[in-house]
């Protein structure tokens, strides 16, 4: 699979396929170049008969249009996924009462920021410095019950309910749209994938691949391995690397993104800050420090009340 090179300096490739279990493909995926990077979007489709394969091609083909020729911005983003949330449900109606919906996971590179928004429970990650990140946040049962603490992470992964979705382009007239941005770094990997790859891929597995391998041999391996691991779903993969991060800082929205870690400027769930993990953990000897610090903090101030 070529690999295709954006401005400024991206590195850029994508594949899917129907896995070993479905007959039918039902993911998509698009990408446009523009001056200050590219837009980057996968949608995994749901409905009877075509109607998944209908609403994922929807989606990317109307996010993509009102995104043509205008400036990112996050506002744009969400209204991009709002129009193809509307089309996708006045489409649905046409076909004779069959609902359809899809989600829908789209990046912006506008060096030097990256933008995510995102419905339902594909995903954006982050590689960077060897750390893998899952910058977005699932809208299934299970996960909001892992968010609430009534499910352990690895429940959830084979829980009989982990595809009921909560939140999809085109089963309502409105939809709900994560947002968040972060200031890129040389050097940064994202993978956009649907849950027939990080469903069945581990992560440990997904940032050794990221890590080892260019983008186009990259896609290719995660889509191997899905599908080695029994392929039950379609898979889809999207890679941008990113090499260079220059370009105009002095972009509206650059307030909100002037620190380290990715904000969360609007979620469902109410985060504002997500923390990327440092390289470097803190020795055990410090992590006692600080606890044995604050006893003697929490100590001194109960002792101050008696």
């Amino acid at each position: 699979m070529p690999e295709l090179e954006g401005k400024p300096p991206l590195l850029v490739a994508a594949a899917t396929d129907p896995g070993r279990k479905r007959e039918r493909n039902e993911d998509a995926f698009g990408y446009a170049f523009t001056p200050s990077g590219g837009v980057f979007m996968i949608a995994d489709g749901m409905g009877g008969h075509s109607q998944g394969e209908l609403a994922a091609k929807l989606a990317i083909e109307t996010a993509l249009s009102v995104l043509e020729g205008k400036t990112i911005s996050p506002g744009l983003l969400v209204e991009a996924l709002e129009a193809a949330n509307r089309r996708i449900y006045e489409a649905s109606h046409l076909q004779e009462g069959e609902s359809m919906g899809t989600t829908a996971t789209l990046l912006a590179i506008d060096a030097p920021f990256g933008l995510v928004a995102h419905v339902g429970d594909s995903r954006a990650y982050l590689l960077r410095d060897g750390l893998l990140v899952q910058l977005t946040q699932d809208h299934s049962w299970v996960a909001d019950r892992v968010r609430q603490g009534l499910l352990r992470p690895e429940e959830a992964r084979t829980h009989r309910w982990r595809n009921v979705i909560t939140n999809a382009l085109g089963t309502f007239p409105e939809v709900e749209v994560d947002l968040l941005g972060l200031r890129l770094r040389p050097g940064d990997v994202f993978l956009l994938s649907t849950d027939g790859l990080h469903g069945v891929v581990g992560e440990e597995t997904l940032a050794r691949v990221l890590s080892q391998e260019p983008p186009s041999v990259a896609v290719e391996k995660l889509i191997e391995l899905a599908n080695a691991w029994g392929g039950p779903d379609n898979i889809t993969a999207l890679v941008v690397g990113i090499r260079d991060v220059k370009g105009d800082a002095n972009k509206p929205y650059a307030l909100a993104l002037a620190g380290d870690q990715p904000v969360y400027i609007r979620s469902r769930s109410g985060d504002a800050v997500l923390a990327l993990p440092h390289p470097r953990r803190r020795s055990y000897l410090v992590e006692v420090g600080l606890l044995v610090l604050w006893l003697l903090l929490l100590a001194y101030v109960l002792w101050g009340q008696r």
